[in-house]
């Protein structure tokens, strides 16, 4: 057998599994792969900044333009949905002097959602699985 055409033996995650990939994650070298629900994920520790790191997300091996932008599966099951305002702080409390209801109303209206490959914290990114994947397995190595 090539070694390109390796066979990928996957068996379920137990509670252990979880805590020896959060431990993987803490280094920049290793890599652990999942397949959630017939997708192939790869994780890996990343420099996301001068002194901030994070877990990069990669899906079937890439990361794609077009899940930033569209609606899809892949952006739905696997990246990190972060919310952003609109307005600075110190806008929103120039909006304050005004009536609650005008400013509760600019508020709700204030925000947006946009979709990062990075996760900054293990356990967000152990639950968002949890919660959009219905079958998680790791594959081991043999």
């Amino acid at each position: 057998m090539d070694q390109t055409e390796q066979q990928k033996v996957t068996r379920a995650i137990t509670p252990e599994d979880w805590k020896d990939i959060e431990q993987r994650m803490q280094g920049f070298f290793d890599r652990v792969k999942l397949v959630c629900d017939g997708y192939e994920l790869t994780l890996a520790l990343k420099r996301i900044g001068q002194f901030k790191n994070a877990i990069a997300v990669y899906v079937n091996g890439k990361i794609e333009g077009r899940w930033f932008v569209e609606d899809c599966e892949e952006r739905r099951r696997f990246l990190c949905p972060r919310t952003k305002s609109f307005y600075s702080r110190k806008d929103m409390a120039d909006f304050k002097k005004i009536s609650k209801r005008i400013f509760k109303e600019m508020q709700a209206k204030n925000k947006y959602v946009y979709y990062d490959p990075y996760w900054t914290s293990f356990r967000a990114l152990k639950s968002h699985l949890i919660k959009n994947n219905k079958v998680i397995e790791l594959v081991c190595n043999e």
